[in-house]
């Protein structure tokens, strides 16, 4: 028989007494003389486990949060923790890499300078924008706080950013379709008195013309006054197509052979160092006014080639349906809808320049060249048929302007017929 002594147990520990981190054992068996005693030590691994567990679910709940989250070195800004949603926005940080920095991954003046006053202990909260290294730009709006130990010290930095680049688009197009109603009140009612004078003029140069002899040399006079207010009248006419909608002349037609027309036009009136490049669906058809979506076209196309001037460069026109659901660059499509997008490669647009390029007799161009009426023109033709006109633009890196135009849709035909 052996023997053999237990130091501690704790197969049944006292439920009163708290269970400690290590218990041992010290055995003896009085008949193996090869081993005098052995020595073991078991360790509590419970609450590490506890830790672990917790540590993956807060990473999992950070993970489905639609938002970039990071935890930095206070000291270097190096990326301690990011999110999911890091990965998808800036790219998956590089492991293989010690100490890779926060802003390696896009350019922010101001997230510079937000690290800078949260290492310093004061929380920062703001908008700005940021322009990732594929060239994508992006409006944020975020949160740096500092995260200080146990004695006071700031050791990390936790960020947060939200991408509200939608939003800030939808508020800036509702803000311009609210300043375009405006102006489109205010520029019906000068167009309107304008055209009763220009009428007044040119009635009375018709009847003073009735009186005089046809070798009158005040006939010459007259013929610039009836030359000029033609213009005039014109003129009110390009303001009252901004101002109105007039769909007493819509009808059905084929916008792809519209656009196929207009392309030939251009091809025969641009400069020969514009190329015109296009791919248009074929059997597209609008309700709407041929002539006024024909200057619509037009009129994108010859600015385009001006832009481009005078190296020269490609004019891209493009016409396709559109699903709702899908999405091109990144614009979402709500509803089908017909999509004409008019791209050139020229000289680009500034922020406040986009900002201003559909108010009436706002021009870029020089004194003479320009009325400041033609985009402001395309614009209300556009809104005029139930659509919208996107622009975007940066400058040296050409312009592209998409118009969305609604699907026609035979309602006395049923719904396969139509497919």
């Amino acid at each position: 028989m052996g023997a053999s002594r237990l130091g501690h147990s704790t197969r049944h520990p006292d439920p009163h007494q708290p269970i400690s981190q290590y218990r041992q054992w010290i055995s003896s068996n009085i008949n193996d003389s090869r081993y005098l005693e052995i020595f073991a030590v078991v360790r509590d691994a419970t609450e590490k486990k506890r830790l672990e567990e917790t540590s993956k679910r807060l990473s999992s709940a950070l993970d489905q949060v639609m938002e970039v989250i990071a935890i930095l070195d206070a000291g270097d800004g190096s990326i301690l923790y990011s999110n999911t949603m890091f990965s998808q926005v800036f790219g998956q940080p590089r492991l293989a890499v010690p100490k890779q920095k926060f802003m390696e991954f896009f350019e922010c003046r101001i997230l510079t300078t937000a690290l800078e006053q949260a290492g310093s202990g004061q929380a920062w909260t703001g908008r700005s924008s940021l322009k990732t290294h594929a060239g994508k730009r992006i409006i944020f709006e975020g949160t740096v706080s500092p995260v200080r130990n146990t004695e006071g010290l700031v050791e990390s930095l936790v960020v947060r950013l939200r991408d509200v680049t939608q939003e800030e688009e939808k508020d800036r197009h509702l803000r311009q379709a609210q300043k375009m109603d405006a102006l489109g009140v205010l520029a019906g009612g000068m167009a309107h008195d304008f055209n009763n004078l220009i009428c007044a003029i040119l009635n009375a140069a018709e009847l003073i013309e009735m009186q005089l002899e046809p070798d009158s040399p005040i006939q010459k006079k007259l013929q610039i006054i009836q030359r000029v207010g033609g213009r005039a009248k014109d003129l009110s006419s390009q303001i009252l197509n901004f101002s109105r909608r007039a769909d007493d002349k819509w009808t059905l037609f084929d916008l792809t052979g519209l656009v196929a027309e207009v392309i030939s036009v251009l091809q025969t009136t641009l400069p020969g160092n514009v190329e015109i490049r296009s791919d248009l669906t074929s059997g597209v058809k609008i309700l709407g006014d041929p002539s006024q979506l024909h200057q619509v076209i037009m009129n994108l196309g010859i600015n385009g080639s001006q832009a481009m001037q005078p190296e020269g460069g490609v004019l891209s026109i493009h016409l396709q349906p559109m699903e709702a659901g899908r999405r091109t660059g990144d614009q979402p499509f709500p509803e089908s809808c017909i999509l004409l997008t008019i791209e050139d490669t020229g000289c680009g647009m500034d922020q406040p320049t986009l900002d201003r390029i559909f108010e009436p007799f706002f021009t870029t161009k020089d004194v003479g060249h320009g009325t400041g009426l033609g985009l402001s023109v395309v614009y209300g033709i556009v809104q005029g048929h139930g659509g919208n006109l996107q622009v975007s633009s940066e400058p040296g890196r050409g312009s592209s302007f998409k118009i969305r135009l609604p699907i026609h849709q035979d309602r006395h035909k049923p719904m396969d017929e139509r497919a």
